[in-house]
């Protein structure tokens, strides 16, 4: 075992610069990768700590009264991708204005009497989508579908809605992310690799013609490997909490990334590791 890490050991030395700056490198890519990781994760809690609000809002005509309201959200309803459609009058929504403004709910209390029983606040369909099951274009033929009844004022896509949105952006963004980074990072580790192994090619023949074990030879390859994976996660991951925690005032409610998150990068880096230094081994021994 000790001549086994003397080997590995020796082997790492040999890339000496390289391997610096292969970890910079590697640890680049990481702090980016962390960050689209944090995004998500934000954009996800968002998602899911809103999800009671209704996806599309449709805004009727001062002229449709309620027994209309209701009746244009059940032919509504019949639409196979709503899940369900709630009328909102104009006091209701008179109502929640005032307990939503607080102390601006007084003004408006006051200007409501003024008019004399106008009331600024239009009565509403709430529009609920199963927005795991539908795509943004066919979110927008629904709101299209909706616009063309002539009770409708106007349709608005709620937080929610735009949540939901970006929330898919955001998947797809993440896995272009691991994908780049997948492939940057092996590209990093096996040119360090290959350039040491290359460095000791003589070396390498030698200790085959002597007899050495597959596995003694496989050692060194997999341990820089891991070594330059495990390390520049680690250095990546670092320079990403410090720059969350000096910014952090700035950021507001973001948070750092969940352990399960942390350990991931890192176990998946040195599994990538791994693999470069079996695969250069096959190539040079």
């Amino acid at each position: 075992m000790r001549y086994r890490l003397k080997n590995a050991t020796s082997h790492i030395a040999r890339a000496g610069t390289s391997s610096l700056i292969g970890i910079v490198g590697i640890g680049f890519i990481t702090a980016l990768l962390a960050t689209l990781l944090l995004n998500h994760s934000f954009i996800s809690q968002q998602s899911e700590f809103k999800n009671r609000a209704p996806t599309l809002i449709a805004f009727l005509k001062d002229t449709v009264d309620e027994v209309k309201g209701r009746t244009l959200g059940s032919q509504l309803e019949k639409n196979g991708q709503i899940l369900a459609v709630d009328y909102t009058s104009k006091a209701e929504k008179l109502s929640r204005g005032e307990a939503e403004f607080q102390d601006l709910g007084v003004l408006i209390k006051e200007a409501f009497a003024e008019t004399q029983g106008v009331n600024p606040f239009p009565a509403s369909l709430n529009v609920y989508v199963d927005e795991e099951l539908i795509t943004r274009k066919a979110l927008e033929h629904i709101v299209l579908d909706i616009k063309t009844h002539d009770e409708i004022e106007d349709v608005l896509l709620t937080g929610q809605g735009q949540l939901k949105d970006q929330l898919r952006d955001s998947e797809r963004t993440t896995l272009v992310g691991i994908g780049i980074t997948v492939v940057v990072v092996w590209f990093i580790m096996g040119s360090i690799i290959t350039k040491t192994a290359t460095a000791r090619t003589d070396e390498i023949h030698l200790m085959k013609l002597l007899g050495m074990f597959r596995r003694y030879l496989l050692a060194p390859f997999i341990l820089h490997g891991l070594f330059l994976g495990g390390l520049g996660a680690l250095c990546g991951l670092g320079c990403f909490y410090g720059m969350v925690y000096v910014f952090k005032s700035q950021l507001g409610g973001i948070g750092f990334l969940t352990i399960y998150h942390t350990v991931l990068v890192v176990v998946s880096e040195m599994v990538i590791g791994f693999f470069v230094g079996f695969v250069v081994y096959r190539k040079f021994a």
